[in-house]
């Protein structure tokens, strides 16, 4: 492309004049290519057996065998956010983490190494003369990003050795499995049930290569907030008393309480919803605890958190059929309920199970709330709304309606949110008096201080670098406060900052 001097407009290669104004395009040096390292998840997916049947067959009929694969595959890749970056023949290689990055690339890679295993069943239950099988293989690591790169055309998107060994993985992995490297597991072994596999020499590696295979997500709410720390907690003295202050007004009184915790991501949102689990697990009383998570990507989500929050009170399990999902469900609805029939097919489509009639909103949100009230009726409960600034209108809506209406029961709704939440909906909790925020605020300097101490149990930490820890996470918030995406900076731009839910470059949201 050219860029006029005159007006700045792009001109495809090869104009002598400006097709918008006319002046002459005078030649330009090309521009310098601009690359950044980032953290990334590369995913490899390629066919077993696929080039030895293909060598007698014709090639559009190789074409027609192919194809279906190839679309299904860049579908589950880029609904769980991913970047396909080429097709080889049968092989494909996606990125997760470039050229936007997000916190989890990690496990939506693997989610999307899942997903492509169930989509190839899917293909070949649909036509068992397909008989395809893969090989999905997936590293984490550094790597090169090229910004601005375009991969339908054929550019290469990221360079470095997290690529090549991600290839190697995939060559060895198992027959429709996915096959992850070291790294890739650690940062996902608390959402994905794995099974160790045994160390490979690989072309390249002076090392035998750790891998394990995933089996299954762990729960489709994606993390998990009742995982063990092993640290005290630090800087948090006012807020802890003030959540557990508010569920035991919620129990003493039966009254419904909404508590908003709020923070920049890290902040420790998760942490003190933890504290509260703790303090209720030590508690002789039997307390309900149950928990969804909004997410940010993929189909279906609008009452996401909410689902997963009524499967599982059901017990209903991912690889449940909707005939298997839908029996659980009669049976966690109470037989003297007296319109038992309107409220399972009011609940239906939270758990994946069609229901025999649409119904409005306002007849949904009623039947959702009397099931929730039920459930608090019977014991204290506790629902736990996680990533709540990536929720659709819709279920922040209900979660006002719940808070608003319900009454008599002791029921406590904990959502953790960034401050997103605001900037898209700025009177969230507002005119409610059971609705209450608790703000986190960064660390001070002798908090983390005191933290990184704790953490680090194998050294002495010097004065020369807890300074330098110190000065790398304070320049971390700076930065995340003065990035062009962040929401303050967006508002004095005029753009709604709610949409951009991911620096590609910068604070590296």
């Amino acid at each position: 492309m050219v860029i006029c001097s005159s007006c700045d407009k792009e001109n495809p290669d090869g104009f002598a004049f400006c097709g918008y104004c006319t002046a002459p395009l005078a030649k330009q040096p090309p521009r310098p290519a601009l690359e950044e390292r980032k953290v990334v998840s590369i995913l490899f997916c390629d066919l077993v057996g696929f080039t030895a049947a293909s060598e007698q067959q014709d090639p559009e009929d190789v074409r027609a065998r192919i194809r279906p694969y190839h679309a299904r595959l860049r579908h589950e890749i880029e609904r769980c956010g991913g970047t396909v970056e080429k097709f080889v023949g049968d092989a494909v290689m996606a990125v997760c983490g470039a050229p936007v990055a997000h916190e989890d690339d990690a496990e939506r890679a693997v989610r999307a190494g899942l997903s492509i295993l169930e989509a190839i069943a899917e293909l070949n239950e649909t036509d068992p003369d397909l008989d395809l099988k893969v090989r999905v293989g997936i590293n984490t690591g550094e790597a090169v990003v090229a910004l601005g790169a375009r991969p339908e055309q054929g550019e290469g998107l990221v360079t470095g050795d997290v690529v090549n060994t991600a290839a190697r993985i995939q060559s060895v992995a198992p027959v429709n499995g996915v096959a992850v490297g070291e790294q890739t597991y650690r940062a996902t072994s608390r959402v994905f049930e794995y099974e160790p596999l045994v160390p490979v020499s690989v072309k390249g590696k002076a090392e035998p290569l750790s891998l394990w295979r995933a089996i299954a997500a762990r729960a489709r709410l994606g993390t998990d907030i009742s995982r063990p720390y092993k640290t005290p907690l630090v800087g948090r003295e006012l807020e802890k008393p003030l959540l557990i202050g508010t569920f035991e007004r919620a129990a003493q009184q039966r009254s419904v309480q909404l508590v908003t915790v709020v923070g920049e991501p890290g902040v420790g949102k998760s942490r003190l919803v933890a504290e509260l689990l703790a303090y209720i697990e030590a508690k002789p009383e039997i307390t309900r605890w149950r928990q969804g998570r909004c997410l940010p990507y993929g189909e279906g989500i609008t009452f996401w958190a909410l689902g997963e929050i009524v499967k599982a009170e059901a017990g209903i399990l991912e690889s449940d059929s909707a005939e298997v999902a839908a029996a659980k469900l009669e049976a966690a609805v109470s037989p003297e309920e007296p319109e038992r029939q309107w409220l399972l097919q009011r609940l239906a489509p939270l758990v994946g199970v069609e229901a025999a009639s649409p119904a409005e909103r306002q007849e949904l949100f009623t039947a959702w709330r009397r099931f929730l009230e039920g459930l608090a009726a019977a014991r204290p409960s506790v629902l736990v709304f996680e990533d709540l600034h990536w929720a659709d209108e819709a279920l922040l809506a209900f979660l006002e309606y719940l808070a608003e209406w319900s009454q008599g029961v002791p029921l406590l709704v904990v959502c953790a949110a960034r401050p997103e939440l605001y900037e898209r909906r700025p009177g969230w909790g507002a005119g409610q008096r059971n609705a209450h925020t608790i703000n986190l605020s960064p660390l001070s300097d002798q908090e983390t201080a005191e933290l990184v101490s704790h953490l680090i149990t194998t050294t002495v930490l010097n004065q020369e670098l807890e300074r330098a820890i110190l000065e790398r996470a304070a320049t971390r918030s700076m930065r995340r406060s003065s990035c062009a995406c962040s929401p303050t900076a967006a508002s004095n731009r005029g753009e709604t900052p709610w949409r951009r839910r991911r620096c590609p470059r910068v604070c590296r949201r």
